[in-house]
């Protein structure tokens, strides 16, 4: 869980400045590190021990719950109750398709 979390930070925060630098015209700078931020999002995933499918699934459940949370602690976007609930719904479908036994 704690690669899927550290993941989604990557990923967040590298698309973060280069969207800075594509929509509010920050300097070149924002963007390579923005570049370097998700190349390593890239490397962290592969450290997880489940195949690529299971992973990626999975990690697209985190992913979403991590850009509410993004949206609400660094852009001030209170989010609404069709987002938490989305949000719930999408982690319960991590739960099930993670943790049930095969």
């Amino acid at each position: 869980m704690g690669l899927f979390l550290f993941a989604s930070l990557l990923e967040i925060g590298g698309g973060y400045l280069i969207w800075k630098v594509l929509r509010d015209h920050k300097g070149k700078i924002f963007g390579l590190v923005g570049a370097l931020i998700l190349f390593s999002y890239g490397i962290i995933m592969t450290l997880q021990p489940a195949n690529f499918g299971k992973v990626y699934a999975t990690y697209g459940g985190i992913f979403v719950v991590s850009s509410i949370v993004w949206g609400y602690w660094i852009d001030k976007k209170k989010p609404d109750r069709f987002e938490i609930i989305g949000s719930i719904i999408v982690l319960v479908g991590v739960a099930v398709m993670f943790y049930f036994p095969r």
